[in-house]
Order: structure tokens, then sequence, then C-alpha cells
């Protein structure tokens, strides 16, 4: 007989720093349905007690000095890259921009349970600024 699953423990929070793109997107997950006709059919998924709750889906783009570099790529391999689960800290969460942020995870105000969707770690150097650009994207656990 199957069991529930249990919740996401999250070991970690994402550590803070400037972004220079960030991008939050809101997803409501939907059933595609497809029928004899090629007619389609979408309904949103929910389990019929709860109502629906959205997906969120963070990116952003760090430009990174070398220490925090090291900082964010332990902390990647340390979260087994998008098998380890962590906390995030919305910095838009409230109007004082990034003053919910805690590094102990303790506050609840704008945290998050997040994963990786990066499967592989990347970065690239730009040349004419000498520093290091790294893209990540991840997505809220619920």
């Amino acid at each position: 007989m199957p069991a529930n699953l249990a919740a996401a423990s999250p070991s970690g929070v994402f550590p803070q720093f400037s972004y220079t793109a960030y991008k939050e997107s809101r997803t409501y997950p939907i059933l595609f349905q497809g029928q004899h006709d090629g007619t389609v059919i979408t309904s949103l998924i929910q389990d019929g007690v709860n109502t629906p709750v959205s997906v969120r889906t963070w990116a952003v783009t760090l430009r990174l000095t070398s220490p925090n570099l090291v900082t964010l790529r332990t902390f990647y391999e340390s979260q087994n890259g998008p098998l380890g689960r962590f906390w995030f800290y919305d910095p838009f969460y409230n109007s004082d921009i990034g003053s919910c942020y805690d590094p102990t995870g303790e506050s609840v105000t704008g945290r998050y349970t997040c994963m990786f969707l990066t499967q592989m770690w990347t970065e690239s150097t730009d040349m004419s600024s000498m520093g290091n650009t790294t893209s990540l994207s991840f997505q809220a656990v619920a």
C-alpha cells in the first residue's frame, strides 16, 4: 500500500548576493488531454480539497568575485545540484528589498523551500569586465 511522501527537508540557506538579473515566474500545473478528434482539453490540476497553488520559479544571474563564486559553487555542490533542497529568501518579498534574509533559516518571512533546476554547474568569464557570471534557476518545492 503506498504511503504519503515525506516533506522536503532543506539543508542550508541560499547565500545572499546582488543579482544582475532576477526573474520570478508563477505557473499553475495544467493537465492536457488529447481527444480522438484532435481537440485538446485542459484542466487545472488540483486535489479537490485545497485551492490550487502556483509553482514559483526563480532565475537569477550573478556577477561574482572569486571568493563569492567559490561560496556559491560550494553551496551548489553541498546541495548535490538539483537533488538537494534548500531555503531561499525572496529579496522582493516585502517593500524593504532584501530585509527578510536570515542566514540561519529560522525566520519564515519570505522563505521558500527550493531545489535547483540547473542540471549542471555553468559559469562564464566576461573578459571586458573581468568578472565571473553565473546563471542559476531554482524552483519552490511544496
